[in-house]
């Protein structure tokens, strides 16, 4: 069903996000040392499969930094 395509051969699109959402996704890509974009591919697909993605939780206010 699904096979790899080439970087030539993939569709490209532009998603907006609101600054607190854009963080939250920058939190959980870090999280999982991955990019942003890459985070929301793996996301989609999960989704497109029937999956539910699994986001870490976060605590409010606190430092997630290293």
């Amino acid at each position: 069903m699904h096979c790899k395509q080439s970087a030539d051969d993939m569709k490209r699109t532009t998603v907006s996000f609101e600054d607190d959402q854009y963080e939250i996704l920058e939190k959980w890509a870090d999280k999982e040392i991955r990019t942003v974009p890459n985070l929301i591919t793996a996301i989609v697909v999960s989704v497109l499969r029937g999956e539910a993605p699994k986001a870490p939780q976060f605590e409010e206010g606190k430092n997630e930094d290293k």
